[in-house]
């Protein structure tokens, strides 16, 4: 009876350990923490910002923003940050993660802070390895007081000339970078801030 009991027990421990496992084998809960400091796409965008040539500014007065980009490693995107613009900050912005096949793997709308980048947690979001994912924010104009000039955003750009691709830092190399819709296409004219964290 004594060893049932012991079969029992090894059982549904085997039962919940498979239950928070992954299909690589790896356990994925209780999750890790989703670190918003020093991220890595931060450290990238500031190495860009120090380039000679290159400033930080807030423009581009297109609705979408995007930038495509890999990771070396498997992660999982648990954050989103961006800084709104100060006459709409009460107004959500779409953001979307986008696979190679052009299809939304992410999508929510979100509010942020207009006084510096503020995050959200997302759906805990899986991106494969050194296969290309595009980072995409979208605010519309009839949705921003019908000023183009809300819906300017913070990026990296390189005065006179297109920004240099690849650009990377750690494990993120970014590819290439569009603004587009209610202006451009802008293509590779910057980079735009929108922060992700990932564990």
């Amino acid at each position: 009876m004594k060893n049932f009991k012991t079969l029992g027990i090894i059982a549904l421990l085997t039962l919940a350990i498979s239950s928070c496992t992954n299909p690589n084998g790896t356990v994925t809960f209780p999750l890790p923490p989703c670190t918003t400091v020093n991220t890595t796409f931060d450290q990238l965008y500031n190495n860009v910002v120090a380039l000679p040539g290159y400033v930080n500014d807030v423009t581009y007065d297109t609705e979408i923003h995007e930038y495509t980009f890999q990771l070396s490693a498997n992660k999982t995107i648990c954050s989103v940050g961006y800084q709104s613009q100060p006459a709409i900050a009460n107004t959500p912005y779409l953001i979307e993660i986008v696979d190679a096949t052009n299809t939304p793997i992410y999508s929510g709308n979100h509010v942020f802070s207009s006084a510096n980048t503020s995050y959200v947690s997302i759906t805990p979001t899986a991106i494969i390895a050194n296969q290309s994912y595009k980072m995409r924010r979208t605010i519309l104009v009839a949705n921003a007081g019908n000023l183009s000039s809300n819906v300017i955003g913070r990026l990296v750009r390189q005065n006179g000339a297109l920004v240099s691709f690849p650009q990377n830092f750690g494990i993120m190399t970014i590819t290439s970078a569009n603004f587009y819709q209610n202006g451009g296409p802008l293509l590779n004219m910057g980079i735009p801030y929108i922060d992700i964290a990932f564990f």
